[in-house]
């Protein structure tokens, strides 16, 4: 019996170390924990300022870049305008006004050349 008893008093005394370093790092853990906390406090006031700053500025860019965005068409447009100018303009096949009209005045001759024709051959 003095061997069991010997041996029990030895497990006893184990397992109130391993109690006593239980204890002491679940204190640590704690800690650890509490400082952990602290820190992401910390971080998250610092870090808000910057984060409404951030929205701030993409506000600021997403407003620019419609204005360029709307610029940029509006030259687009200008310059397809001049294009489309310039390509009537320097385009050959078209004729001056002055020949359209002739031509006009041309074809309403003949026209009515048909016409007084025709009621004349009506007529007889």
């Amino acid at each position: 019996m003095d061997f069991i008893n010997i041996l029990l008093i030895l497990l006893i005394i184990v397992f109130s170390a391993l109690g006593v370093y239980l204890i002491i790092a679940v204190k640590k853990l704690l800690f650890t924990l509490d400082k952990f906390d602290r820190d992401i406090s910390e971080l998250k006031k610092e870090t808000a300022p910057f984060i409404h700053d951030v929205g701030e500025i993409t506000k600021s860019v997403s407003a620019i870049s419609k204005i360029v965005e709307d610029q940029v068409e509006f030259v687009n447009d200008k310059v397809e305008w001049v294009k489309s100018k310039i390509n009537v303009a320097a385009d050959p096949s078209k004729k001056p006004p002055q020949d359209n009209a002739q031509s006009l005045v041309t074809n309403l001759k003949a026209v009515s050349k048909g016409v007084s024709t025709f009621v004349k051959e009506i007529k007889k």
